[in-house]
């Protein structure tokens, strides 16, 4: 959903159809990503527009880089340890 929404600005049914799934299913996927932060929703008319929060986005990505370094630093050095052993 957040790579089809990083392209462009779309409504709920162009984001359920490649996922084959219901409105339904959809818009609740969609209002967890609207509580984090994640997309926006824009109304116009009876239509709902939604798009990428890319600021929320890039604080996201900054937090899993962090993450991903650290278990990273710390799979290596189990690595090491073990290999150490044999």
């Amino acid at each position: 959903m957040l790579r089809s929404l990083s392209k462009k600005e779309r409504v709920i049914t162009e984001i359920a159809e490649p996922f084959e799934m219901s409105l339904a299913a959809a818009s609740k996927h969609i209002k967890v990503l609207e509580r984090a932060k994640l997309v926006h929703r824009r109304k116009e008319g009876s239509f709902s527009y939604l798009s990428l929060n890319g600021k929320a986005m890039m604080s996201a990505d900054k937090w899993i880089g962090y993450y991903r370094r650290f278990w990273k630093e710390q799979l290596d050095s189990l690595k090491n340890l073990l290999e150490g052993e044999e």
